[in-house]
């Protein structure tokens, strides 16, 4: 979603808002807090976390509110400059049932890629522990993203996950045929989660508690 497109798209009565009730609704506080503009939010936040080079475009991967419920596990903010180079990556990571949010600047070459890992720094599911590192691969041009994530604890691999996306227009004939196939995306991204963190408990898989924690709640 190209942040400067998305503010320009008119309310569509029940299907598509900006901050209203909808099907598929746009709010500011669902995202980043900071500047009321998201772009200038996603600015700062880089800048302040080590990034250099000047941001004048940002595309955000994530769900939009969905019926007047938002949960994103990961955002993605895609950082680019005045020729629509990729510069930066910035992960707004959130967990559940805390309610907290983290974030992660991932570094980008002048070619738009990243290898990057870094230790964790942040709990998430309480069936993986503290003390793990991320793997990062990053790819993004004006066409297509791609990106894996892959955990690692003691140099063995726990987790990893991926995805490979061509863009698309964001327009209504798009979104109803979002909302036809997937009418109640969050909720179930959010049944998902815990269904499967009952098969985990069932399958007896050590579980860690969450450790003291200053992330500020949303």
């Amino acid at each position: 979603l190209d942040l400067d497109e998305l503010s320009s798209i008119p309310a569509k009565g029940w299907l598509w808002s900006k901050a209203r009730f909808a099907a598929c609704s746009y709010r500011r506080a669902d995202y980043l807090p900071g500047a009321e503009d998201l772009t200038q939010a996603v600015r700062q936040k880089v800048q302040e976390l080590g990034c250099t080079q000047a941001v004048t475009k940002v595309c955000m991967m994530s769900p939009l509110a969905n019926w007047g419920y938002y949960f994103s596990p990961l955002t993605l903010y895609y950082c680019f400059d005045d020729k629509k180079q990729l510069v930066a990556l910035l992960a707004e990571v959130s967990n559940t049932p805390w309610n907290e949010r983290h974030y992660y600047l991932v570094p980008v070459d002048s070619a738009g890629k990243s290898h990057y890992q870094h230790d964790k720094a942040f709990h998430v599911s309480p069936f993986n522990p503290m003390d793990m590192q991320y793997h990062w691969t990053v790819m993004a041009n004006s066409a297509e993203l791609q990106l894996s994530i892959t955990n690692f604890k003691a140099q063995q691999k726990v987790f990893s996950a991926w995805f490979h996306l061509a863009l698309q227009s964001f327009n209504l004939v798009q979104l109803k045929s979002l909302l036809i196939r997937r009418p109640w995306q969050n909720v179930q991204v959010m049944t998902r989660i815990y269904w499967h963190a009952v098969k985990l408990l069932l399958k007896a898989v050590p579980v860690y508690g969450h450790p003291k924690s200053k992330e500020t709640p949303k």
